[in-house]
């Protein structure tokens, strides 16, 4: 039996409507103390995962009629919020 390996990295994302109809994606990233590898293999397996989970977000929240999508990321003590727009989606897709 393979056993699966555990992600380097923790991701979580929760997402609802504000009050002003726009679909607010809370995402929360950071790295495990226990991760090892090369660098940029473990940025790149992350920067993939963080993509997909907002992708996916940002399409529940336009299936469920959404006029815009806004991202709250935060990672350790940063905080970035961004909207995610349509073309970014269609790019977004394009890499996964």
């Amino acid at each position: 039996m393979t056993r699966r390996s555990r992600r380097p990295f923790a991701l979580t994302t929760e997402a609802a409507f504000t009050v002003e109809g726009v679909w607010l994606i809370h995402a929360n990233f950071s790295f495990r103390k226990t991760a090892a590898g090369p660098l940029r293999a473990l940025v790149n397996q992350a920067r993939l995962a963080v993509m997909a989970a907002l992708t996916r977000q940002a399409l529940r929240g336009w299936g469920l009629g959404a006029g815009s999508v806004r991202v709250r990321l935060k990672s350790g003590v940063h905080l970035t919020d961004f909207p995610l727009r349509g073309r970014t989606l269609t790019s977004n897709l394009l890499h996964l």
